[in-house]
């Protein structure tokens, strides 16, 4: 069988995706690399995690998870069934908290359970020379999910999103030592880094699809003795609208009139992206009749023309 990604990250199969976000953020902290050390296990464990969060938190990849559970339990009750861990290949896991100094061995591959000891890793050999602690270390690039209004995503905009990251201690300026007693930093214990709140601003292109993940350069995690900052990664997902649906470049309005102004006709007042606006209901019109308004829906190749506003009537019941 493939990774039970909901043990891993101690859920239920029926858990929300709200409460398998929150559990991810709790395990994510605990065994983040910069809170233990840089310790090998824990990073495995991390990376494993956040495996198990990437496929959970997507519907169309859980839904192919979930299909892929049931029939490798079914493969397992048949005769001549090859059971456990045959047919499944299982999923990669994401980038999100990766160190950019090892971005060249991103195989995959973590098969051992995320909370099973791992073997510690043999003594370097003698001819081998241990990493320098000083040497520039590149910061861990960060990802996260950021929620946006629909208007923002169709149009374009600007939003401020503010999230936790590591940053070189300011008391000693990032060398772990107080320079006045030779001793461990008390901020920082000595692990040259604290974990500070930070506030940007995001610009958000116009017309941005959703589920698509924007990088800011240099945003992330800050590198140790020098190194580059890390990554900033966002990955947008649009606020579903108490009246707008957007479908492509176009956006869908449900209004509702009433049975005289469907008969007879006149005017009615839609709410648009960021305006509102009059238009002429025509008379004799039925439910499910669209009033389509050119150039009025979401960006198109980030804002140089845009999609259609349609309005599809509903006539109330008398």
């Amino acid at each position: 069988m493939a990774r039970n990604y909901y043990k891993i990250l101690g859920v239920t199969a029926k858990a929300t995706a709200k409460e398998i976000k929150k559990k991810y953020r709790t395990l994510a902290l605990k065994y983040h690399p910069d809170t233990n050390n840089n310790s090998k296990q824990a990073e495995d464990r991390f990376k494993i995690i956040a495996e198990a969060y990437e496929v959970l938190s997507n519907d169309k990849k859980r839904a192919t998870y979930d299909q892929d559970r049931v029939y490798e339990r079914s493969r397992e009750t048949q005769p001549g069934g090859r059971g456990p861990g045959s047919g499944f290949k299982g999923y990669g896991y994401s980038d999100f908290g990766s160190n950019r100094s090892n971005r060249s061995n991103r195989s995959g591959g973590f098969h051992q359970d995320p909370f099973e000891g791992a073997r510690r890793p043999p003594p370097p050999r003698e001819e081998e020379q241990a990493p320098d602690p000083n040497a520039p270390t590149a910061g861990f690039d960060l990802q996260f999910m950021v929620d946006v209004d629909l208007p923002t995503v169709a149009l374009g905009g600007k939003i401020t999103y503010s999230y936790d990251k590591y940053v070189n201690c300011a008391d000693c300026a990032g060398s772990g030592v107080d320079e006045e007693t030779e001793k461990p930093c008390e901020e920082c214990g000595g692990k040259k880094q604290v974990i500070k709140s930070v506030t940007i601003e995001v610009k958000i292109p116009p017309g941005v699809a959703d589920q698509y993940t924007l990088k800011l350069d240099q945003k992330g995690g800050d590198g140790k003795n020098g190194g580059p900052p890390g990554d900033l990664h966002l990955k947008i997902c649009t606020i579903k609208h108490p009246t707008l649906k957007r479908v492509m470049n176009d956006i869908y309005s449900e209004v509702f009139i009433s049975r005289e102004l469907a008969e007879e006709g006149g005017p009615v007042e839609v709410e648009m992206l960021n305006s509102t606006k009059t238009i002429q209901v025509e008379e004799g019109t039925l439910t499910g009749e669209e009033f389509r308004i050119s150039g009025q829906g979401a960006a198109i190749l980030w804002g140089k023309k845009r999609g259609d506003f349609i309005v599809r009537f509903h006539v109330e019941e008398t």
